[in-house]
This record gives structure tokens, C-alpha cells and sequence, in this order.
């Protein structure tokens, strides 16, 4: 059961630039490392030895590029009380190994995170709580700062769930956050102080028969042009409650 995921594209690992993959893997309990074949475009487990996680269920992940040293982590909290760890990717011969080098909480339980690389900030959702903003730097610590919160003062509506990152140029660009009790999406600008810009519901499309998006745990958002129905970037979202027709779980694109 892997339960997150994300990836990094072209990093200097070991003599040779990789396109890295990590999941967090409930099953084991540990992270699991993979490399993209872009030919192929299939997966190949490229960890030197299983990475014992010693969660009692490893939950959300994030990985971190830092634009201050070059170095490669992975974010994995566990669900009680918010623990996060951090670790460093490193080579081990054509593999990859990884160390653990920081540990906080949040308070309570969250999943999804997302961390800037230009920015060096880590934006996590602590799902009854709000919307947090840390260093993702391994010697950040614990200082945060609240960007939103669930509170009545608040905009959102626990559970606070998936994030991700729209990059514009210069730095610029929006935070995504699956609003999920409130069935929407909020917005928060990428710069500065990370202003909040508003929400959006995804609706349905009824010429193509596609019902629109509810109970959104998962996320990912990406500025590069796909192709032409997607010219500006897609943002797919995991639809919880899928309608048209009633079915499991799926996802939509955006």
C-alpha cells in the first residue's frame, strides 16, 4: 500500500542526473525509492536496502530539491500527533540510500505537504487544523508560520488535505489546497507572504457526460504546457465521490 507520492526530474545524484520517485509504503513501513525510465516510462526500485521508516504507519510524503545546497529529501509524517521526518537522499553506488536528519510534529493528524524549491518552504495541511508554512531545510527546526486555519477566523473546513504548487516565473505562481469539508479548492499566492487569492469548485462537464469533483483527498498541479487541450498546465485531483456514473474513486484533469 503505497499510500504518497511525488517526484523530482534531473538531480545530481551519484555522477548522474536521476528522475526520482518516492512513495511511502504502509505495508513495510517504509520509503521506497523508485527511478523513471522516460523511454520505457516505467518504474525500477532503485533503493540499495529496504528504508525502515520506523513509523507505526507512514502516511503523507513530499520530496524537497534545495536550491541552497543541491541536496535531495523526502518529508514522511505519520498520522499520530503530525510526526514528520526528513531525510537526505544519497548515492550508494547506482543506488540511493537515505538519512534521517530532522524530526517535528504539527500537533495533530496531517497528510498532505508540498515544498518549494526556489523558496525553501515546506507547506503542510494539518487536516482539522489548518494550513502551516516551515522551513524545508533540515535545520529549519520548528518554527511556522499559520497561513489558514479551520477556526471559525478561518476559511477552511477540516479536513484540510492535499497541496501542491502551480510555478510561475520568478518565484511566482499559487499554493492549491483540497478544501475538502467544503467540497472546493483554495488558492494562495506562491510569493511574498502566500495571500490568499480565493477558491474554485470543480463543476461538471455535461457535454462530455464527466460529473465534477467532491471529497478530494490527493492533488498535483503542473505549469507546463501539455499539449493543446492543456496549454497552460493540468491540474488533476482524486474525485472521491464519483457520480456519472456512481462508481469507485477517480480522478479528474483539470
Amino acid at each position: 500500500r503505497t499510500n504518497n507520492v511525488d517526484l523530482r526530474q534531473g538531480v545530481h545524484l551519484g555522477g548522474k542526473r536521476r528522475n526520482t520517485v518516492a512513495g511511502s509504503n504502509r505495508d513495510d513501513r517504509t520509503l521506497t525509492l523508485y527511478e523513471v525510465d522516460p523511454t520505457t516510462r516505467r518504474l525500477s526500485d532503485v533503493a540499495a536496502a529496504p528504508i525502515p521508516t520506523s513509523m507505526r504507519d507512514p502516511y503523507g510524503l513530499c520530496m524537497y530539491h534545495s536550491a541552497k545546497s543541491g541536496t535531495l529529501y523526502v518529508f514522511i509524517n505519520n498520522p499520530d500527533a503530525g510526526e514528520f521526518r526528513q531525510w537526505e537522499i544519497q548515492p550508494s553506488g547506482a543506488k540511493l540510500t537515505a538519512k534521517l536528519v530532522r524530526e517535528f510534529t504539527v500537533g495533530s493528524q496531517a497528510e498532505g505537504c508540498v515544498a518549494d524549491d526556489e523558496a525553501g518552504a515546506l507547506y503542510i495541511a494539518e487536516e482539522d487544523v489548518g494550513l502551516w508554512r516551515y522551513s524545508a531545510e533540515p535545520d529549519g527546526g520548528t518554527d511556522r508560520r499559520q497561513l489558514d486555519s479551520t477556526a471559525e477566523a478561518g476559511r477552511l473546513k477540516a479536513d484540510v488535505e492535499g497541496v501542491a504548487i502551480f510555478r510561475g516565473k520568478d518565484g511566482a505562481g499559487y499554493l492549491i489546497v483540497s478544501n475538502q469539508g467544503a467540497d472546493n479548492y483554495a488558492v494562495y499566492r506562491r510569493e511574498g507572504d502566500n495571500d490568499f487569492v480565493g477558491f474554485f469548485a470543480i463543476v461538471a462537464n455535461d457535454e462530455l457526460g464527466i460529473d465534477g469533483a467532491s471529497e478530494t483527498d490527493g492533488l498535483d498541479v503542473t505549469s507546463t504546457p501539455l499539449d493543446r487541450h492543456f496549454p497552460h498546465g493540468m491540474l488533476v485531483v482524486q474525485d472521491g465521490r464519483n457520480i456519472t456514473p456512481v462508481q469507485r474513486q477517480n480522478f479528474k484533469l483539470v
